[in-house]
């Protein structure tokens, strides 16, 4: 089954998370313009993809981009090619990288339009947003990732991480890979109802933001369910009722579809399975955290004049006064008595 489902880590957040999934044996590859974060990641060589010419973006997104576009997009071509060949045989491709940073952030969404236009394959995003202690840089790529991302057709489902919900950002990335691992092996033999593999994919295939929650099957409750649809891993999910899809795998009897469709929202479509080891909760086709992204964009309207300054004041020529009580001072040059060349001594 792993084998449907391929992921791509991006960056050194998409590094990092792509590493939770290899342990978990999934297809992997990473990509990134630094060799140092390349090598620093514990994944067998083969699985590593070194941008040409590139060491490092220093958090630029242009700088990646450009990267990408020498020689007429041969960096491009060269790395979604790479990606094509590797992921042939695989239904979904999960691109990870972080919304802030600079080289996962500037190729995700070039890389997602691409795939979506050059393959018949199911692209889904994984992202996280950056956490309140962050610096304006990190800001500003996060908002300008996500108006590039929005504008894509096509794409599936968006998984975005709050890196405010905990303070270590590994913690995190096993996280999700826990509830994602957990959600892609749903199925079921239960007479009583499955999630089957159409329907899973079905939920992937979903515009939108998407979350998935894991709960233990001792203590999943209706109650607890739905405590963590708003308490979790993810960036805080829209207040407007918009979804699209629910999936609910139960472990136990305590848990009722019918009262986190009426927390939620009324979807489209709702999937329910019975017997699996741990309740699974998959909500997509939600809106994209727009309320966590006009914080964001607030914060860089709040600092615009900083902005401004820190990027033109190394420009400015402040130097202009001149030191003009020494411009009709000149230094005369002492006499030296010049030295007699072997020639003149020939002619005494």
């Amino acid at each position: 089954m792993r084998e449907r489902y391929g992921v791509v880590g991006l960056g050194s957040m998409g590094g990092n998370s792509a590493t939770t999934f290899y342990i978990k044996n999934y297809p992997v590859m990473v990509a990134n313009t630094a060799q140092s974060d390349l090598d620093s990641l514990d994944l067998p060589e083969d699985c590593k993809y070194h941008i040409l010419n590139g060491y490092g973006s220093s958090k630029d997104r242009k700088r990646v981009k450009q990267l990408l576009a020498e020689n007429d997009c041969e960096n491009f071509d060269l790395l979604i090619n790479e990606i094509k060949e590797r992921f042939r045989d695989c239904k979904v491709i999960f691109l990870i990288a972080s919304s802030g940073g600079g080289s996962g952030s500037g190729m995700l969404p070039a890389l997602c339009q691409r795939l979506i236009n050059e393959t018949d394959k199911i692209i889904c995003v994984v992202t996280c947003t950056p956490d309140d202690n962050a610096s304006l840089k990190e800001f500003m790529n996060c908002y300008e990732f996500f108006r590039e991302l929005e504008s894509i057709d096509g794409r599936g489902a968006t998984f975005v991480i709050d890196n405010n919900k905990n303070r270590n950002k590994f913690t995190l990335n096993e996280q999700f890979a826990c509830y994602l691992d957990a959600f892609l092996n749903c199925e079921t033999n239960s007479t009583l109802g499955v999630v089957d593999r159409a329907e899973i994919e079905s939920v992937l295939a979903q515009k939108g933001m998407c979350i998935i929650n894991k709960y233990n099957s001792e203590t999943a409750t209706t109650q607890t369910v739905i405590e963590k649809i708003r308490e979790n891993i993810y960036a805080p999910i829209e207040a407007d009722g918009v979804v699209a899809n629910i999936a609910l795998v139960h472990s136990n009897n305590k848990v009722r579809l019918k009262e986190v469709v009426e927390n939620i929202g009324q979807p489209l479509a709702t999937y329910e399975g019975h017997e699996l080891d741990a309740t699974v909760l998959a909500i997509s086709g939600l809106s994209l955290p727009y309320t966590k992204l006009e914080e964001i964009k607030q914060k860089i309207d709040d600092n615009k004049d900083v902005i401004k300054r820190n990027l033109t004041a190394t420009s400015e020529r402040r130097l202009t006064g001149s030191i003009d009580f020494l411009d009709g001072i000149t230094s005369e040059k002492p006499k030296t008595d010049k030295k007699k060349s072997t020639r003149d001594m020939l002619f005494i």
